[in-house]
């Protein structure tokens, strides 16, 4: 049996020293095809690298909300690069194009609560970004789930995509449904603290 991860970071610096053999290694253990998702500007940049690089890795580009700047204009300044980066891309790719969404974007009232109006506006912006390249999002949410649904409620995301390591919410999920979306069921449903993962697991119909 292969395998498809639709979420990892290999674009990221902590891989600098072995990235080569990890990737060998998860596909010669038959995870045949992944997504090295983008988390900030740089890890974007980073991530097309190794689509272009590789046959089986695709990619997503997008600034997280635990790596926005200290300003919404330098957040904005950021956000503009992505947009280049992705036309950039885009352009010269009229065939294989192995950038298949924005993300992982989103909030996090965990990491961050003094930014709030920052994180909320680059998840707002970088829907919009989605919409213009008519591309999924992968959403990053936590302790964040009445804002986030707010904003996707007024933000009609057009090729909707995944809640990414979702939080065990029922209201988080079922609406995340009603709009439209695929739920991801990561690590936190092995966690100690996680006691309600087959309920909301059984939430899920198996084709979302």
């Amino acid at each position: 049996m292969e395998f498809f991860d639709s979420h990892a970071h290999y674009n990221d610096e902590k891989f600098d020293e072995d990235r080569e053999e990890i990737i060998e290694k998860i596909y010669n253990a038959d995870i045949t095809k992944f997504i090295s998702a983008g988390y900030s500007l740089e890890s974007s940049k980073k991530g097309i690298e190794l689509a272009e690089k590789y046959d089986y890795i695709y990619t997503t580009s997008g600034i997280s909300p635990n790596d926005v700047k200290e300003s919404i204009e330098e957040t904005q300044k950021e956000i503009d690069e992505l947009r280049k980066l992705i036309i950039e891309y885009k352009r010269g790719k009229k065939e294989k194009d192995k950038l298949v969404g924005i993300g992982e974007i989103g909030l996090d009232y965990y990491w961050n609560k003094e930014n709030k109006e920052i994180q909320k506006y680059a998840f707002i912006e970088q829907i919009k970004l989605a919409n213009e390249m008519n591309l999924p999002i992968a959403i990053h949410t936590r302790e964040a789930v009445m804002d986030t649904l707010q904003i996707l409620k007024e933000n009609k995301v057009i090729n909707t995509g995944v809640f990414h390591c979702c939080p065990q919410n029922r209201e988080l999920i079922k609406e995340g449904l009603k709009l439209g979306f695929y739920i991801s069921f990561a690590g936190p449903i092995t966690f100690k603290s996680s006691k309600n993962a087959v309920e909301m697991i059984n939430l899920v119909p198996n084709d979302r």
